[in-house]
Order: structure tokens, then C-alpha cells, then sequence
């Protein structure tokens, strides 16, 4: 059952993720986002680190993807195992906006 609701997500996980990938940079540049004084180092780490896995895993399951519709799974393996790149990345999108929450905040207004 989590299984089918995990890939009936997807598609709205990803949308979210690739909106977010675009926009974050854009927002730090514009300085429409910033960075807490407190703990400032770690707060760049720690977004930076979960910035970086997210896309990761959004080009990895973007091949994996593509690679499954361009030859579709034949065995329960095969299916398993691309079933399981999908699976997982609702839980890394999860991750990056729990760490993006406290990490980045919005611009104080003056």
C-alpha cells in the first residue's frame, strides 16, 4: 500500500522538487532569502548538502525514468528495483524542506 502511494505522489514530488531547485538560488540571489546569524556556517552546510542530494537524486531518477520507459521492466527484480529509486525520493524531498525550514528563512522587511 505505501508503495502505491509513494509512486502515486511522485509526480507532484517531483514538480515540487524541480520548482525548488529553481527557485531557491534564485531567492539567495535577489536576497529575497537569507541565512540565520546564528549557527550561520552550519546552516549553509546543512542546505547546501541537502541542495545538492536533492538534485542528485532528481537526475537519478529522471535517468532512471527515462531508462525504464525506454526499456520496460521484464522481471520482478527489475521492477523492484526501479520501483525503489521512486520509493525513496518523496522521503529526500522530505529531508530538504525539513532542513530548508530552519535553515533558510525569508528576508526581514524594514
Amino acid at each position: 500500500m505505501l508503495t502505491v502511494v509513494m509512486l502515486l505522489l511522485l509526480p507532484a514530488v517531483l514538480a515540487m522538487a524541480v520548482y525548488r531547485l529553481v527557485q531557491l538560488p534564485r531567492d539567495l540571489l535577489a536576497g529575497r532569502r537569507w541565512f540565520g546569524r546564528r549557527h550561520r556556517v552550519a546552516a549553509v552546510l546543512a542546505a547546501g548538502g541537502t541542495y545538492l542530494v536533492l538534485a542528485a537524486c532528481t537526475v537519478w531518477l529522471l535517468v532512471a525514468l527515462a531508462r525504464h520507459l525506454a526499456t520496460p521492466p521484464r522481471t520482478a527484480t527489475e521492477l523492484l528495483s526501479a520501483a525503489s529509486v521512486a520509493i525513496g525520493y518523496p522521503f529526500v524531498y522530505l529531508a530538504y524542506e525539513w532542513v530548508h525550514f530552519y535553515a533558510v528563512g525569508p528576508r526581514a522587511r524594514s
